[in-house]
This record gives C-alpha cells, structure tokens and sequence, in this order.
C-alpha cells in the first residue's frame, strides 16, 4: 500500500506536539507513541531548564511542565538548530504566551538568562586593546562585539525564589553583559548615564571619548563640566579594563 509519509510525518509531529488534543497515528502503537512523545518532550525540558535555570526554580513541576508544554504545542520553530531553541522559547513569550498567572517578568528574565549563552557561544572574538589607556582622552573607541548594553523594568538579576518583585520598581535597571578574553561571561550593572554613553559610542562608533563625552554633556547640561568630563574619563577607563570598550 502507498503511504503519504510528508503526511503521515506531520500527523506523527502533531500528535507528539499536543498528545492531550491530537489523537495518535491509527497504525502506530499506542505504547509506542507515548514512548516517542515523552523522549521529545523531556528533551526539550531538560535543555529548556539547563538556559533558564532562574525561572525552573519558581515555578514547581507542575507549572513548569504546563509552560514547557504550552511552548511544544503551539510554537513552530524557525531555526533547525539545537542551540537556537532558547531564542525561540523567548519569541513565544513573547508573541504567543498568553497566561495571566504568569509572573510579570517572566519575558525579561528569560531573555536575561538567555543572553548569558548567546555571548557565550558567540563567534565574534574579544578584541585586544591597542591604544593609551593612560591617554583616554582623544582616544577613538567602540563597543566590544561581545558587550550588550541591557534595560529591563525588573531588577532581573536580583529575581530568585525570595526575590519576586510583583511591580517594576520606578527605576528601570540598566546592565552591561559582556565576555572577557578568558571567555567567561559577566553582567555588570551600570547607571543611566553609562548606559547612554555606551549607547552613543555604539552609535557613533568609532568615536574619540572626549568627542563621545562632549555629546553626552549637551544632552546633560552638567553644572560643572571639569568634574563631568573627570568621572567621565574615570568611568571609561574602567570599562576599557574590563574589555566592554575597546581602543
């Protein structure tokens, strides 16, 4: 007998997608099929918990079986690759979750925990230094490839299961998340204002730091201008050391 196997593919997927809707191929046993669909299912919960281990640990079983399931069933991945699975995962919290008993953050503290693995296996290389740091002043600089400026409303790298902010505090959080020359992975927090200036450097990149400064003191209008281009100084060369700006 001649067998459709583009259909009979999609009618196997379906069922292993949403077992409790979609009932089981008819010529296929049923032991068979659970033992398919379990395999899927735990596989793609176990790496789901290995990139997201702060949201594993809110919510119980239960819950954390019902999220991964609601993600299984109604989210057609556009990426064939393995590593790309936590990327999707954050496209349907964002588009296509829809739980009101969801915690408030749940959306920024995945991508909080997901960028940890995106710098990680990253393919940009860290960029070694090459000019004063004792002389920043007119030194052209950018932003490392490998050095993510980040705002969330939620303080999401304090969020833990005695840490559960039920409203975004007034004060928005500004992190940078970068990866050093030994490849490890840190986050930093950093002020409002070192968050523009890193935004402006990537923006007018490559830019002379006095230049980068001068722009951010019209947007300021600091009161004392010496202290101002000081400090800005003070704090760039800081981020040189730790590779998030390079010369």
């Amino acid at each position: 007998m001649k067998v459709d196997f583009n259909a009979k593919q999609r009618e196997f997927a379906a069922y292993i997608r949403n077992p409790f809707e979609i009932p089981p191929p008819a010529d296929v046993p049923g032991r068979r099929m659970a033992l398919y669909r379990e395999l899927f299912f735990n596989n793609i919960g176990n790496f789901l918990s290995s990139n997201f281990p702060v949201i594993r640990t809110l919510l119980d079983d239960q819950q954390w079986d019902e999220l991964v399931q609601d993600f299984f069933s109604k989210h057609v991945s556009k990426s064939p690759y393995f590593s790309e699975i936590p990327e999707e995962f954050i496209a349907f919290l964002q588009a296509e979750r829809d739980n009101p008993e969801d915690f408030p953050f749940l959306l920024e503290l995945a991508h909080y925990e997901w960028v940890e693995m995106a710098l990680f296996i990253a393919k940009e290389e860290s960029a070694v230094n090459a000019g004063d740091i004792d002389d920043l002043s007119n030194q052209p600089v950018r932003l490392s490839p490998l050095a993510w400026p980040l705002v969330y409303q939620y303080p999401v790298h304090k969020i833990s299961p005695a840490n559960l902010p039920g409203q975004p505090p007034a004060q928005a959080t500004f992190l940078v998340v970068y990866r050093d020359q030994s490849d490890d992975v840190h986050f930093l927090e950093i002020t409002p204002l070192a968050y523009r200036l890193l935004s402006l450097i990537e923006q007018l990149q490559p830019v002379p730091i006095k230049a980068g400064l001068s722009q951010l003191a019209k947007e300021l209008n600091p009161s004392d201008q010496a202290a101002f281009f000081s400090a800005g100084e003070t704090l760039v060369g800081g981020l040189v050391e730790r590779g998030v700006i390079v010369m």
